[in-house]
Formats: C-alpha cells, sequence, structure tokens
C-alpha cells in the first residue's frame, strides 16, 4: 500500500484515491428500474493506488447499494496546472470521477479520478459519463501546493484586429 505524500516536505505528483459509487432502486420509470451515481472520493484510503482495481460492496439492499472501488491515483501534470487553479478558484472545487456502462452490465464503474476540468470535458466530449464530487480537504491542500509550486500565470495577450482594407488592396494588386 502506497502512503499519501507528506504534504510538510514534498509535493508530491500522484495521490492514492477510491471511489464510492451508489445504485438506486427507481420506482415508476419506464425504462429503467436502477441508478447509479458517484456519490464521494476518500483520499489516501487503503487499498487505493495499488496495482489492480478492487471492488468491494459497502452495503446492500433492496433499495440500492454502495460500492467502494479501490486501486485509483490522481496524477497532476505541470501543463494542467492552470485548469487546476480554475478548479481550486471555482465556487465548488471538485475531484471528476469519469465511468463507463458496459451495455450488458448496468453497474457504473469507474477508470479515470482528476482534478482537472480541461481533461474532465474532454472525456464528456466522447460520451463517457463525468461526476463531480466535492474535493476532500487532503486533496485540497494537496492540489493548491502543487499550483503554487507549478502554476505561472500567463499575461493576456490581446490579439490585433487584422485590417480587412489591407486584404482587399493586396488582392486587387496580385490581378
Amino acid at each position: 500500500m502506497s502512503a499519501p505524500p507528506d504534504l510538510r516536505n514534498e509535493v508530491g505528483d500522484r495521490f492514492p484515491v477510491s471511489v464510492i459509487t451508489e445504485r438506486r432502486a427507481v420506482a415508476d420509470r419506464r425504462w429503467t428500474s436502477e441508478q447509479f451515481e458517484v456519490v464521494g472520493v476518500v483520499a489516501g484510503s487503503p487499498g487505493a493506488g495499488e496495482a489492480g482495481r478492487r471492488r468491494a460492496v459497502m452495503r446492500e439492499s433492496d433499495a440500492g447499494a454502495h460500492v467502494l472501488w479501490t486501486g485509483f491515483s490522481i496524477e497532476l501534470f505541470k501543463d494542467e496546472a492552470e485548469s487546476y487553479y480554475c478548479n481550486l478558484r471555482g465556487e465548488h472545487p471538485s475531484v471528476f470521477v469519469v465511468c463507463r456502462q458496459e451495455d450488458d452490465d448496468p453497474e457504473l464503474v469507474p477508470f479515470l479520478v482528476t482534478l482537472s476540468y480541461d481533461e474532465s470535458a474532454s472525456y464528456l466530449e466522447v460520451d463517457d459519463q463525468v461526476f463531480s464530487v466535492p474535493i476532500p480537504p487532503e486533496l485540497y491542500v494537496w492540489l493548491e501546493r502543487y499550483v503554487v509550486a507549478n502554476y505561472v500565470p500567463q499575461p493576456p495577450r490581446r490579439r490585433k484586429r487584422k485590417s480587412w482594407h489591407q486584404k482587399e488592396d493586396t488582392d486587387e494588386q496580385r490581378r
């Protein structure tokens, strides 16, 4: 089992996490009898970050179930620092969990956990399910330290307008 990075000494670029999903029975729905969603992320949890993902049922009843998925790590990249910064500055800083469902098995299966707005948006564009859950305090502090150490704001650049008259003059000169 890998331990979470020591925040006092070094800002690491990986943090082990586990994901909690929920299955709920729904009544009066014509096309489905169950609803799935991600309800939480546990930072530095036992078994998180280890090779291989594991599924453990935490609670199960006729009304639904909670499942703990272990073996995930959040990895940070310097080229995503601006996206992490935007996440921290947002109204509700979040952890994004990307999940898939197979046609023959309706269970929601997480496969990626990220703190990047941009990365989560790219998965939304290809029709993967992306859930956002509140960021645990340990992850917030870790991400904040990473952003302070690695994010360099770029000054806004003003684009110069092209003169359309010059283009027309140039086209006429070519004739």
